[in-house]
């Protein structure tokens, strides 16, 4: 004879699966929930930023950051307002400005102390980041990144890479988002 505490095995054996049943449950229910496609898109209207003031910030850095490595670079930046911001949660639709560029030559300094430098100058900004080393890129290169290296970029569209090596240097940056122009000449409704 079977001795139970709830009277017959089978009274126990609902009541463990009830008990399992709503513990899955609530946790279920605590899990982050799929966002919808809107929702995904959508950036907080409280980082809705100036045009002005977000493409001056990106230039910056970059002015600054390839002033270290060379006094010109023999070509000018790729600068231009890019998509993958999604839009604000009033549905306006917004944008990041970017820049990139590449040296090829002698640098002022070591690559490491120019590395060292730029990450300096980016954490006094309050871009705290550091140096980290790739040698799975060729030529291996010194890496300086906000976010950290290889995690993307901020919520509010925000990232800027710079990395060097021998004979060789490059910037990327995104800026924080930015209310797309509505005059902007690539809208098909302006064509």
């Amino acid at each position: 004879m079977t001795t139970t505490i709830m009277g017959t095995p089978r009274t126990l054996l609902r009541v463990v699966a009830l008990g399992a049943l709503l513990m899955s449950g609530a946790l279920a229910g605590c899990a982050p929930q799929p966002q919808t496609k809107k929702e995904i898109q959508q950036v907080d209207d409280q980082d809705k930023a100036e045009r002005a003031a977000v493409e001056q910030e990106i230039q910056r850095l970059y002015d600054e950051a390839t002033a270290l490595v060379a006094d010109t670079w023999p070509t000018a930046p790729e600068r231009s307002w890019g998509t993958g911001c999604g839009d604000y949660a009033d549905g306006t639709p917004s944008e990041s400005w970017n820049i990139f560029n590449q040296y090829y030559g002698p640098t002022k300094s070591s690559t490491e102390e120019t590395a060292e430098r730029v990450a300096k100058m980016w954490t006094d900004y309050g871009f705290p980041t550091k140096m980290v080393e790739d040698n799975k890129i060729y030529p291996p290169r010194k890496v300086v990144s906000y976010p950290p290296y290889l995690t993307g970029v901020r919520e509010d569209g925000f990232a800027i890479v710079f990395t060097i090596g021998e004979n060789y240097a490059d910037f990327q940056g995104y800026s924080r988002c930015a209310p797309q122009d509505p005059d902007d000449p690539r809208l098909p409704k302006n064509w």
